[in-house]
């Protein structure tokens, strides 16, 4: 048991994010002042120190999720004060961005950070959710183009298959024409036979 009667790693991790939001907090300051060119990077550092804090958070909720029932309620408003301060200065970063028109070049979305463990664990759900379904449109357009490339040749063989058949059928005329061409060569044949004996 650490200072204020909290368990030493939650103690550690509470102190480790308030240090990280500090440090975020000093690079907002210099980040309203500092000039233009600077700004981004100032910007995507302070996001990087509020990133840390949030996988510190993340710990934070696994160590108190892992207490004793009795210490559980105690861990859980402390890690509920830590949140909203650390929501406040990623908002605070967000509202810097937007006095100073930092696109989003300058770091990371804050709007992941700082979440409690079922906002977590529903955002979590949600991702999952989307990128089954993002999973699914992409089989389904590859389903849809080969589809497509088998109706292509399907029409393709089907062309071919009637110009053949146009090929088989003025052929079929020629012999037509022809044979009735040579029966009446055989008529006249026979004529002249029999006008001859």
């Amino acid at each position: 048991i650490g200072s204020n009667n909290l368990p030493i790693m939650f103690a550690e991790h509470l102190a480790e994010c308030r240090a990280l939001a500090g440090q975020a907090s000093e690079e907002l300051q210099r980040l309203q002042t500092a000039p233009e060119a600077e700004r981004p990077g100032l910007s995507a550092a302070a996001f990087s120190l509020l990133k840390q804090a949030d996988d510190s958070l993340q710990s934070l909720q696994l160590e108190a999720k892992s207490a004793p029932p009795a210490e559980r309620a105690k861990l859980a408003k402390e890690e509920a004060v830590l949140r909203e301060e650390l929501r406040a200065k990623a908002k605070e970063l967000e509202e810097a961005r937007k006095a100073l028109l930092l696109g989003a070049g300058a770091g990371g979305n804050t709007d992941k950070l700082f979440l409690a463990r079922e906002e977590r664990r529903k955002a979590a759900a949600v991702t999952s959710s989307l990128q089954k379904g993002t999973d699914r449109l992409r089989e389904a357009n590859k389903i849809s183009a080969e589809t497509e490339d088998v109706g292509v040749q399907a029409l393709q063989d089907l062309r071919r298959q009637r110009e053949a058949m146009i090929r088989m059928k003025d052929n079929t005329h020629d012999v037509g024409a022809n044979l009735s061409d040579a029966e009446r060569a055989v008529k006249e044949l026979d004529k002249q036979s029999c006008t001859v004996m």
